[in-house]
């Protein structure tokens, strides 16, 4: 069934996104510049050679406080590209083109790149299923789903498809940049930003495709504008059905079902999933693709 399906699809991107799973992978020679496969962000603990150095383990270059290096991972060691034979690759491509019609042209995927998101922002992540489960567990189990939500905050797999005008992850290259503009880079160095209606989230990478207009690419073609998929992990929490009368101030729902959705429809099979709070969201992966 689909259901099954994306529930396999979610641990294989879970057994990727571990950081237990790499770490005791053998060194494979890589692109000059990328990032080992083992996840900076899960080591936050650093033995400095003195009291006041704390070097880079990627590229070397000393810092006097770990605050520091943490800024300068987030943004110089961001990403890193699966390169053929790095565990997930194969496993990223197969859900990235899953759910593609056949009458549409296929996607054709330049490269696929694994974000290190900071201590920072994972720790916000879990921090927020925290406080979803907390509070599905307070609510005694009595709501639709209140199992999940207490399990695990309700996680789901989704794409959301963004534009961006750097040359990221282009030749090894593994830092972000800092144009205004440049949407990717900017989700991947703070997370999403609020938005008044939610933050949209689709079921599968066409949906999220087909989400941005698609002449978008030659009427900012004069600033190099380009769109590629992020594949999130989300804390979808409580679901609430019927857009127009779902209150976001309101505890009783997290997220809520987009407005093509039918309140009797499951969830898994919905287009659109609109999550209200942006630390429900953690970008894991990013595609840069044409079609």
């Amino acid at each position: 069934s689909s259901t099954s399906a994306r529930s396999s699809q979610h641990s294989s991107i879970l057994s990727i996104v571990s950081p237990d799973t790499t770490i005791s992978d053998p060194l494979r020679k890589r692109p000059a510049g990328s990032r080992p496969e083992s996840d900076f962000s899960a080591n936050q603990h650093f033995f400095p050679l003195r009291n006041d150095i704390y070097p880079c383990p990627a590229c070397g270059e000393i810092f006097q406080k770990p605050n520091l290096l943490e800024q300068h991972q987030a943004i110089k060691h961001a990403v890193s590209e699966l390169i053929d034979g790095d565990s997930g690759k194969n496993i990223v491509r197969i859900i990235f083109k899953t759910g593609w019609p056949d009458k549409a042209k296929s996607p054709n995927i330049l490269r696929i790149l694994k974000i290190h998101s900071s201590p920072k922002i994972l720790t916000r992540f879990e921090e927020y299923r925290e406080s979803v489960k907390l509070k599905a567990a307070r609510n005694g189990g009595v709501w639709r789903r209140d199992e999940r939500c207490i399990a695990d905050g309700n996680e789901l797999l989704r794409f959301h498809c963004a534009t961006f005008l750097c040359d990221l992850g282009r030749n090894g290259n593994s830092s972000i940049c800092n144009h205004q503009y440049c949407s990717v880079c900017g989700i991947i160095r703070c997370g999403f930003s609020p938005k008044m209606d939610g933050i949209s989230t689709l079921s599968t990478s066409w949906r999220a495709h087909v989400a941005i207009p698609e002449e978008i690419e030659e009427e900012f073609k004069f600033m190099h504008v380009r769109r590629a998929m992020l594949v999130c992990r989300v804390i979808a929490g409580r679901v609430g059905c019927d857009h127009e009368n779902v209150d976001k101030e309101d505890p009783g729902f997290d997220s809520v079902v987009g407005r093509g959705g039918e309140a009797h429809t499951r969830l898994d099979e919905e287009d659109e999933l609109l999550v209200f709070s942006p630390r429900a969201v953690l970008p894991c992966f990013v595609i840069v693709y044409t079609v």
